[in-house]
């Protein structure tokens, strides 16, 4: 039996309650991600609008997420690291940055001028308060980049997309099953990767 075999059988054994359970987790994380509701709302317009998506975004993420891990040629499940849940947000996670990532191919960010020093690679982890446009345009130049730095390693990955999503490093180390220290270098780690990008993180924010 092949890995994928074992994983659709697992998620097939699974009673009725985790799953419902399981979609619940992914809706809300996705509400929390896009920002669902609030004044900030990402899916009134843009990447994550149902013009670009075709239809209500947070149905569209929670859908194909099941979809991805379901399908018999989807997504591996490491079901002794993360639960249903887990998997599910981390699928969604990846979703979202696919279509952002798709969606700046065809728009055009509008420039802006920030009067900050981008000496070190270390503005990852301290952002300063700015308008909410401003804020908008830095996080995700910040992500597109960590995204690329950690694509190939799937635990520093993980980290990054919950970092982004400030979830607490108590927590991250929780959910990856290992001790909050190596949380920490997994956060070094994310910092020398992006060191090879400091003139085109630079650059792209226009700082």
């Amino acid at each position: 039996m092949t890995k994928r075999e074992e994983d659709l059988k697992k998620l097939l054994d699974l009673p009725e309650s985790e799953v419902r359970a399981a979609i619940k987790q992914v809706t809300l994380h996705v509400k929390a991600r896009l920002r669902f509701g609030s004044l900030n709302d990402r899916t009134k317009s843009g990447a994550h609008g149902e013009k670009n998506l075709g239809m209500n975004a947070i149905d569209y993420y929670v859908g194909e997420s099941v979809k991805r891990l379901y399908d018999p040629n989807g997504w591996n499940w490491n079901y002794e690291r993360f639960s249903l849940g887990q998997q599910l947000c981390r699928i969604a996670n990846k979703l979202i940055s696919d279509v952002v990532d798709k969606y700046k191919e065809t728009k055009e960010l509008v420039p802006t001028v920030l009067d900050q020093d981008v000496s070190e690679v270390q503005i990852v982890t301290e952002i300063p308060e700015r308008s909410n446009i401003e804020q908008e345009l830095v996080y995700q130049t910040l992500i597109e980049y960590s995204h690329k730095a950690s694509q190939d390693d799937d635990d520093l990955f993980y980290f990054t997309l919950r970092y982004f999503e400030k979830a607490d490093y108590v927590r991250i180390a929780q959910e990856m099953g290992v001790s909050p220290e190596q949380i920490y270098v997994l956060r070094k780690k994310l910092v020398r990767k992006l060191m090879p990008f400091k003139e085109e993180i630079a650059s792209k924010m226009n700082l």
